[in-house]
């Protein structure tokens, strides 16, 4: 009985697990992100997010990396894949206390010029008061808990995510100022049912091989 050769079943076991490479961000960025990735200055306007369907912020939204209340722990503190967005320079601005302000962050991302059967992202967001609804496209995603200021909420996208031009929302809630969203997410192909089984074909012959090489 001829058996498969050991190094062609290695390689197409390697060649399939191997994701599609991605030559540059396909987006979306997380929150106060300039578009190489790095942090954006203090009081910076974030060039991937702007604030809609308010009547008293936006478009601007504002990068914050210090100032209370990130740095007494009350908001989740500073990191190198995300800054807090705050929709005024100020992080105490000027409200009106007992009326609830519902804030959305839009951000926009093309997939258009990135090939892959499908694709997903993956995040955590942080919000003050609290983070209410992210939508895909429309479409409230499914299954979130409420996120708050202090600690990351995770997130998970597998679906509607369209090959071309698509838009996410993250609404927040706040009472009172300061009132702020952070977000940090990746997005990644996913491979095609066909792809997996090949794979599992691909990995059962290398076993079958080196049991073979055993006996």
């Amino acid at each position: 009985m001829q058996r498969f050769a050991f190094p062609t079943a290695l390689a197409l076991a390697a060649a399939l697990l191997a994701a599609p490479a991605l030559a540059a961000n396909p987006g979306p960025f997380g929150t106060g992100l300039d578009a190489s990735g790095a942090q954006l200055a203090q009081d910076a306007v974030d060039p991937h997010y702007v604030i809609v369907g308010s009547s008293v912020f936006g478009p601007a939204a504002y990068a914050k990396r210090s100032g209370a209340p990130i740095d007494n722990l009350a908001w989740v503190n500073d990191s190198a894949n995300s800054t807090w967005l705050v929709p005024a320079v100020d992080f105490f601005f000027a409200d009106q206390p007992g009326i609830t302000d519902t804030i959305t962050y839009r951000t926009q991302f093309d997939l258009s010029a990135f090939s892959a059967p499908g694709w997903r992202i993956d995040g955590r967001w942080a919000a003050d008061d609290s983070g209410l609804t992210i939508r895909l496209n429309g479409v409230v995603v499914p299954g979130l808990a409420v996120a708050q200021a202090d600690r990351w909420t995770t997130f998970n996208i597998t679906s509607g995510i369209l090959p071309g031009l698509n838009t996410l929302e993250f609404t927040t809630a706040s009472t009172v100022s300061p009132t702020g969203l952070r977000v940090e997410m990746t997005t990644s192909p996913v491979p095609e049912p066909g792809t997996w089984l090949l794979m599992g074909a691909g990995l059962g012959l290398v076993a079958l091989r080196r049991r073979g090489g055993a006996q």
